[in-house]
């Protein structure tokens, strides 16, 4: 006996409202997990029946593999045939692509103004997942959405975290991690969050996604008001004491499938204390939950090196040494990837230690995971802001050859989780493109693209495309990106302290000094150079007629490469205002400032449209400072588009320069604190 699902529909796409109809037939195991389906796809009505202009049925079939599906035309019908309820729900978010959807921003799916099946696309072929674990770390220790979503407890951010475990499966994806904050000590704050938890686990589990909890061991080495199990020197009070007081608030009644342990950055503990450490939470892991899998997170930091059984290693790779049970997640940052420059991230000219450490825990047969990102936010990218597709490609990259230089192929990647933070000014399309590469990789970062954009902006794939393969040229191959870049007060105190996280670059007040001005001098040559070609590429984007019903996703592409144009022509007039002073030449130099100044307030009406524009449902929280209604429990009293608004860095530079050259004695602003 089958049961229906109907998602009788009227079809909203940019405010349009033209009525067409699909009806989803599902086998009545799958029912209840279709309905959360379609009740987060937008629609006007959901009704039973199979009597929709499109008609979808899914079929059970036992003999395909987990998670896959294969869908085509049969009699005027997509038959979606899987062996479970991924599979199912993967099937039909692939013929609703057939006709037209795509489900790019998790709080806005495109919805196509009549639906039209491409029946090339579902021709019948075995689609199954290239990687077993395929999701997301949201990094909720930042105030992005997802923090708001999964750790701030309230029948909105229930309906946020719904949908955001929605979009992840339509991407196919069956993974959702998020951070846990410290705030939870307080049974005030820590009681409302395990209900609210246990309900976002629970939905979670009934669509088929596994769920994980990040946290952290020692509390010296936390930086980000993470939630940790040890703060107190052992000296004074037990480790195992403080790990036993700390595991019962995040494991009791909350069915956590992975708890993944962090050690912070920036400090070592003693090599026998952290195994031993990292041990004893496994241990007692086992007895508050035994159903959970205990991974560890491999950062990075190249000056973090320990001896140890006569071997000198990174710190974090000291996981080795613990229980063989514990899975190890290795840890890239930015868009820098495992097989090429990392440009002096983390004082990392590449990161291959931990690509070589991945193949060895992959050939040992230890199930290693892969943890990437697709935006780093502070100081980087989309703080800045910038639209930095590069991160597309160089995702892809990693996948492709991961494959393709494993020593062991018949072992492949175990997990591909995407270290998530934001996804305003396109960066949503870095989160759908790397995730879909997880399930199936095809032979070109192109396609992810051409998949994403789908009809009505397929135009807009060979420019995106374009742009990303000159950031990799310039911004990434050739160092260029810390120029393109900010920088806030903690991370010039940080150089004068070696500590480096993004890569370091000539500063003003190098030039002045003396130091290394001939490096800058050439870099900015290059970067002239792709300022150059930028503005051709843009100007080709510009001129796409794009249909009006898409024109709210071309326009956030249009102001992605609008503020990579001003923001590349703004620092090249700024270096060349202190070179000109430096060289003696005043009138130039104040010229140059002042084309500065005008490219800040161009850039001021490019980031105002964006930012009135934005996919987040939620006013301007993630554009202001914090306030009663809006305080958040990470470090960062403030939105994670506040900087980007007040465009805080380029303030930030424009002052140094004006200081330089004798038109202010104002102190910059840090842009670190509001």
């Amino acid at each position: 006996m089958r049961a229906a699902v109907s998602l009788l529909a009227l079809l909203l796409a940019c405010g349009d409202n033209v009525p067409a109809s699909i009806s989803i037939q599902a086998p009545a195991a799958w029912e209840p997990t279709l309905k959360d389906f379609v009740a987060l796809t937008p629609t006007g009505a959901i009704s039973l029946g199979d009597d929709g202009a499109f008609r979808i049925e899914l079929v059970e079939d036992a003999s395909m593999p987990a998670e896959a599906y294969r869908a085509s035309v049969v009699d005027k019908a997509i038959i979606v045939r899987a062996a479970d309820r991924l599979g199912a729900q993967y099937g039909t978010a692939a013929a609703l692509e057939a006709l037209g959807f795509r489900f790019r921003h998790p709080f806005e799916t495109y919805v196509p103004v009549t639906p039209q099946l491409d029946a090339a696309a579902l021709d019948g072929a075995l689609h199954a997942p290239e990687t077993r674990v395929r999701g997301f770390q949201l990094h909720t220790l930042h105030p992005i959405e997802s923090y708001y979503a999964f750790w701030e407890p309230s029948a909105g951010s229930t309906n946020d975290a719904h949908r955001i475990i929605d979009w992840t499966v339509k991407n196919r994806g069956n993974y959702v991690q998020w951070v846990a904050l410290d705030d939870i000590v307080d049974p005030k704050r820590g009681d409302p969050w395990r209900a609210f938890s246990r309900e976002l686990i629970d939905y979670a589990h009934a669509r088929g996604v596994r769920v994980g909890l990040n946290i952290q061991l020692f509390g010296e080495s936390n930086l980000q008001q993470a939630y940790d199990l040890a703060d107190s020197d052992p000296a004074v009070v037990p480790l195992a004491d403080q790990i036993a007081a700390r595991l019962p608030t995040i494991t009791t009644d909350l069915p956590f499938d992975v708890y993944d342990l962090s050690f912070g950055e920036f400090f070592n503990a003693d090599p026998a204390q952290f195994i031993a450490s990292v041990n004893e939470v496994k241990t007692q892991l086992a007895l508050h939950a035994p159903q959970a899998e205990l991974r560890a997170f491999i950062h990075v930091g190249a000056d973090q090196r320990v001896d140890y059984q006569g071997e000198n290693l990174l710190y974090y790779f000291l996981v080795k040494y613990a229980d063989p049970a514990i899975v190890h997640d290795v840890h890239t940052t930015m868009f820098y990837n495992l097989f090429e420059t990392a440009s002096g991230a983390y004082h990392h000219e590449n990161f291959h230690e931990h690509r070589d450490y991945l193949f060895a825990q992959q050939c040992a047969g230890r199930r290693p995971g892969y943890v990437p990102e697709t935006a780093y936010w502070i100081a980087f990218d989309n703080s800045v802001p910038q639209f930095l597709p590069i991160y597309i490609h160089n995702r892809w990259l990693d996948l492709d050859q991961l494959r393709a230089q494993s020593p062991c192929p018949n072992l492949p990647l175990d997990a591909h989780v995407i270290f998530s933070t934001g996804w305003e000014w396109g960066y949503w399309l870095h989160d759908v493109t790397a995730l879909r590469a997880s399930f199936e990789l095809p032979s070109t970062p192109t396609a992810l693209v051409d998949d994403a954009f789908g009809r009505d902006l397929a135009a807009a794939t060979q420019p995106v495309m374009a742009l990303a393969e000159l950031q990799r040229t310039y911004l990434h191959l050739q160092d260029l990106v810390p120029y393109v870049a900010s920088r806030d007060v903690s991370i010039d105190l940080g150089r004068q302290l070696d500590i480096v996280s993004q890569p370091d670059r000539v500063t003003f007040a190098d030039i002045v000094a003396g130091t290394n001005v001939d490096v800058a001098r050439t870099k900015l040559r290059a970067l002239a150079e792709y300022a150059d070609q930028l503005d051709a590429l843009a100007e080709a984007f510009y001129a796409i007629d794009f249909p009006a019903h898409s024109r709210r996703w071309a326009e956030e592409l249009r102001d992605g490469f609008a503020i990579d144009q001003l923001r590349v022509r703004f620092v090249l007039a700024s270096y060349a205002a202190v070179l000109a002073h430096v060289d003696g030449d005043p009138a130039t130099a104040r010229t140059r400032a002042n084309d500065a100044a005008e490219l800040m307030a161009q850039a001021r009406t490019v980031v105002a449209r964006r930012h009135a524009d934005l996919h987040d449902t939620h006013g301007r929280r993630l554009l202001e400072k914090a306030s009663e209604e809006s305080s958040n429990r990470t470090i960062y009293q403030y939105g994670y588009l506040y900087m980007a608004n007040i465009l805080c860095f380029w303030q930030r530079e424009l002052g140094q320069v004006d200081g330089i050259l004798g038109l202010t004695s104002a102190a910059p602003p840090g842009c670190l604190l509001p």
